[in-house]
This record gives C-alpha cells, structure tokens and sequence, in this order.
C-alpha cells in the first residue's frame, strides 16, 4: 500500500508554494481543483507534494477515511496511492510531481484494478 503524509499549516502564497516545491527538485502546476460530484477512487503513476493554497474541500483514502482540506493543508503521497476528491472540493492547489507532466501516461487518473506501481 501507497502512503501518505499529512499535515496542516500556516497558509502560504501560490508563488511560495510553487518555489518550495521547485527547490525541492520537482515538476510544479498550481490548478484550481472543483469538484461537483465524488470522484471515482483512482491511483497516479506519479509521486506529489500538494499545498493547498485556497478554498477548501476534502478526500477519502481507500478505506472511505475522511480528510477535510483548507489553505496550509499539505499532502505526500507515494505513486499508486487510493483516494477520490468528495462532491464540494473547491481548492486552489499547487501540485509538485516527480514525474514531467508531458510524461504522465492517461488517463490521469487510474482504476484501483490496474495499480501497477511498485510502491503499492
């Protein structure tokens, strides 16, 4: 199983979020992410480091694990981790992958039966 790591902090700037994670070695998007009905559960290829930087929302793991999202809230999460964004998600976010975006396979999103990462 993928893990994660989850905190919730002081909120921080778009530009700030983006320049800690491209120091931090990786490829970076800031997006808005909107949700009006629950996602499917799915997995990523890629590793990420997610900063919320407005809005709020919130996910489920695997296990139907409920975690709420603001700005400061920060999320680790290996390649092949389990989770949906829930219906009401309305966050600013600023996403850092260790994979070039132009490199990711789709669809983006993957179904839980073709979890193929070695992390997993």
């Amino acid at each position: 199983m993928a893990s994660i790591h989850f905190t919730i902090g002081a909120e921080v700037q778009e530009a700030a979020a983006r320049a800690e994670l491209e120091a931090a070695g990786f490829h970076v998007i800031a997006f808005d992410d909107v949700h009006d009905v629950d996602e499917d559960l799915h997995w990523h290829e890629f590793s990420s480091s997610i900063i919320v930087v407005s809005g709020s929302g919130s996910f489920a793991d695997e296990f139907g694990t409920v975690t709420e999202v603001t700005p400061g809230c920060r999320l680790v999460a290996e390649a092949g981790w389990l989770h949906r964004s829930l219906a009401g998600t309305a966050t600013r976010v600023v996403l850092g992958t260790d994979i070039p975006f132009v490199e990711w396979s789709h669809p983006i999103n993957k179904a839980p039966h073709g979890i193929s990462s070695p992390a997993v």
